[in-house]
């Protein structure tokens, strides 16, 4: 998702080093492929924040009562939760990046 995300952002740079104003169906377009990356956005806020709030519990669980299985759990949810940071901090600068296209795109 990511790379398309960038793609799509390179495409619309190019299309403002023309200089070329877009039709008000581009301009919808533009605004319709903002919408889906902002739903790709939501979706993985969401997941993020269900694999925080289990990394927290299993913490806690472990400190209440120390069992290594739920050391082991806790620990792959920890695992998973960086990716997920990573891939959902990509997605938040490249939507705000497309807010940004939009804005200069709505000058031209």
């Amino acid at each position: 998702m990511l790379k398309d995300l960038e793609n799509y952002a390179c495409s619309l740079e190019q299309r403002i080093a023309l200089g070329t104003p877009l039709s008000r169906d581009e301009l919808l377009s533009v605004r319709t492929h903002i919408g889906f990356f902002q739903h790709e956005r939501l979706v993985h806020e969401l997941v993020m924040i269900l694999f925080a709030l289990l990394t927290v519990g299993g913490f806690l669980f472990f400190v209440a009562m120390p069992e290594y299985l739920v050391l082991a759990l806790d620990i792959l949810f920890l695992t998973l939760l960086i990716p997920y940071i990573k891939h959902y901090y990509g997605l938040e600068n490249g939507v705000q990046r497309l807010y940004s296209l939009y804005s200069r795109l709505e000058e031209l």
